[in-house]
C-alpha cells in the first residue's frame, strides 16, 4: 500500500523534482511505471479570463506547466491521458515533457465520437499493436448513441519482450442530456469494455492486461462492477487500492459540488496483478496538484526482471 513508509518513492520524487533534465533522460529504472492522468481541458474552449468570457483560449500557460510539474513528479514510462484537444495540444504537451526530460517517441491519438476531447496514450516502449475502437456505437433504452471517447486499446513491449496490453478509457460525464441519461449511456460503456476483456483473455488467458483512465464513477456504481466481472470469474480485474502519501483514495475534486470522489482507477487482469509493486505505486497529490486539473494521477509500477540486478 502506497503510504508515507514507502521511503524509496518519495526519494524519487524528491529526485525529479531537484536533479537536471539530462540526469532524467538517461535515468535507468528496475520497475516499469504506468500512469493515468485526465488533464482538464488541455484544449482551445471558451473560458473565463480576468472576469471576461473568451473564446477558444487555450488552457492557461501555468496550469499547462503545473501539468507538466506533475507527470515530472511520478516519471512514468507509460502514460495514458484524457481531456486532450487536437493533435496540436498534444504536441504542445509533447514538447514541455521533451524539456522536461520525458521524451516519449511512441503515440496512440484516439479520434471518438467526441471531436474535442480525447484519450491518448504516449509510451517510452515501442507500441506493437493498435486496436483502438473510436467509433464504438452502443444500445440505450431503445437508441443507438456512440462512447464519446471510444476505447483506446494497444499492446506495449517491455523489456525482456513481455508485451503488455493496455485499454484507456474516458466514460460518460455526469452531465445530464434531453436525448438519454446519462448513467444508462455510461453502464452501456462499462458493457462494452468488459465484453473486450471478456474477449481478450478468452483468446489468450496469459495476456498482460491493464484497464486505465477516468471512469467517472464511483466504485459502488453497477459501471464499475460490470467491468471489474465476478470475482472468480476468468475475466475478473482488480482495481487496486491506489492511495496517496496520507492514506486517502479520491482521485477527483468537484468544486461545484464540493465532493471528492475516487473516479480514476487502474485495473489489472490476474496475470498482471503479482507483478505490481504495490509499495511503488499510488496518487500523486503533491501541493499544487490542483494548479493543473481537478483530478490527481494515479500510478503503478510494474516490477521488470529484465533489469532487475
Amino acid at each position: 500500500m502506497f503510504s508515507l513508509r514507502a521511503p524509496i518513492f518519495w526519494g524519487a520524487v524528491l529526485i525529479a523534482l531537484l536533479l537536471p533534465n539530462e540526469v532524467l533522460a538517461t535515468g535507468e529504472t528496475n520497475e516499469v511505471r504506468v500512469a493515468s492522468y485526465n488533464v482538464e481541458n488541455y484544449l482551445s474552449m471558451t473560458r473565463r479570463i480576468n472576469g471576461r468570457l473568451r473564446a477558444n483560449a487555450g488552457k492557461p500557460v501555468r496550469e499547462k506547466e503545473t501539468v507538466t510539474k506533475m507527470i515530472g513528479t511520478i516519471h512514468p514510462d507509460i502514460l495514458c491521458l484524457m481531456e486532450i484537444g487536437d493533435p496540436s495540444q498534444l504536441e504542445d504537451l509533447q514538447r514541455r515533457l521533451r524539456s522536461a526530460g520525458l521524451d516519449y517517441p511512441f503515440t496512440e491519438y484516439l479520434q471518438g465520437n467526441d471531436s474535442t476531447r480525447h484519450v491518448v496514450l504516449l509510451s517510452k516502449y515501442p507500441i506493437l499493436e493498435k486496436h483502438s475502437r473510436g467509433d464504438l456505437p452502443i444500445q440505450v433504452g431503445g437508441l443507438t448513441l456512440h462512447s464519446p471517447r471510444g476505447i483506446l486499446d494497444v499492446t506495449v513491449e517491455l523489456p525482456g519482450n513481455r508485451p503488455l496490453r493496455l485499454l484507456g478509457v474516458h466514460l460518460k460525464a455526469k452531465i445530464s442530456s434531453e436525448e438519454y441519461d446519462e448513467t444508462d449511456l455510461r453502464d452501456a460503456e462499462s458493457l462494452a469494455l468488459h465484453r473486450l476483456v471478456h474477449d481478450i483473455l478468452k483468446e489468450d488467458p496469459t495476456t498482460r492486461l491493464i484497464v486505465l483512465g477516468d471512469f467517472n464513477d464511483t466504485k459502488n456504481a453497477r459501471s464499475i462492477r460490470q467491468i471489474l466481472g465476478k470475482p472468480d470469474a476468468p475475466d475478473r480485474l482488480k482495481a487496486l487500492d491506489l492511495t496517496d502519501e496520507r492514506g486517502e483514495l479520491w482521485t477527483e475534486y468537484w468544486d461545484s459540488a464540493d465532493v471528492y470522489s475516487r473516479i480514476d482507477y487502474i485495473m489489472v487482469d490476474k496475470t498482471l496483478e503479482p507483478e505490481i509493486d504495490m509499495e511503488q505505486s499510488g496518487i500523486a497529490r503533491p501541493s499544487f496538484w490542483n494548479q493543473a486539473s481537478d483530478h490527481c494521477p494515479v500510478f503503478i509500477s510494474i516490477k521488470n526482471p529484465a533489469t532487475t540486478p
